[in-house]
């Protein structure tokens, strides 16, 4: 059960002197030992080819730069070179996040993890956020926390950065128009955050799918993004001990993140 959830670290324990399922829990932790090897040389994988990537592509933009501000340039080739300087951010944005979730993976940073009281984290974000979403046409609904939260313990810049992925994931995918509400509710079994839209909504058959990298619906492969968005609030939730999911929300996508009540 700790290995489905993600703890590729544990192993069954072998008792002295050995048994017969002894003998099969050493197989099974052999086994365990491969697949976390395997699990672990991928993610470094991405990792190093996003590090080794990222600084020549941060050359190329400061040398565009220099080209677009150099004398001479015409209207035309400084669009031309402003063009390529977007594309060459949002290369660097995909490089940031692949980053960022190999370190999530490793779990270094939970040695800075301390309490947290997630109706606080929220309020920054829907501070950060109101005037985008006001701005940008859509309608947000935050009333606070119902019912007593009890504290987490976790990093607030990541749990921050996790709303926000949720909040602008809303943004770039859903038409002018959209509600987006942000419940927050607790039980003595766990604390859950829930960022609800009343827009197209993602079919149930995708909806462990765009939690995978890079991974992007066929109606949104024309839009700008990596898909890796939802794949950071995973890497994040994981993090914390807790589950992301996705539901409908009749109309539109529900995405909920419950914390255990001891994360």
């Amino acid at each position: 059960s700790a290995v489905t959830a993600g703890a590729l670290d544990r192993r069954i324990p072998i008792g002295h002197p050995r048994h017969d399922l002894d003998e099969v829990s050493a197989r099974i932790n052999a086994m365990l030992t491969q697949l976390e090897r395997l699990v672990q040389s991928a993610n470094q994988s991405s990792t190093d080819i996003a590090h080794d990537l990222k600084r020549p592509m941060t050359r190329l933009r400061q040398q565009l730069e220099g080209a677009t501000e150099a004398a001479g340039a015409s209207p035309e080739m400084r669009q031309i070179l402003e063009e390529a300087i977007g594309e060459v951010d949002s290369i660097v944005a995909t490089f940031e996040a692949l980053l960022n979730i190999g370190q999530l993976e490793a779990g270094d940073r939970r040695a800075r993890f301390v309490g947290i009281n997630l109706e606080c984290v929220l309020n920054d974000a829907v501070e950060a956020y109101a005037p985008v979403i006001e701005d940008a046409g859509f309608k947000l609904v935050w009333a606070g926390a119902r019912g007593t939260i009890p504290t987490i313990r976790g990093d607030h810049e990541l749990l921050l950065q996790l709303f926000a992925n949720l909040i602008e994931n809303v943004l770039q995918h859903c038409p002018k128009g959209t509600t987006i509400a942000i419940v927050l509710s607790g039980s003595a079994r766990s604390t859950t955050v829930s960022v609800a839209d009343d827009g197209p909504g993602i079919p149930k058959v995708e909806h462990e799918n765009v939690f995978r990298r890079f991974y992007r619906l066929e109606r949104e492969r024309s839009t700008p993004g990596h898909g890796l968005g939802l794949s950071l609030v995973r890497a994040i939730a994981d993090l914390h001990g807790a589950t992301a999911t996705l539901s409908d929300n009749n109309p539109g996508l529900k995405v909920s993140v419950s914390f255990p009540a001891r994360s």
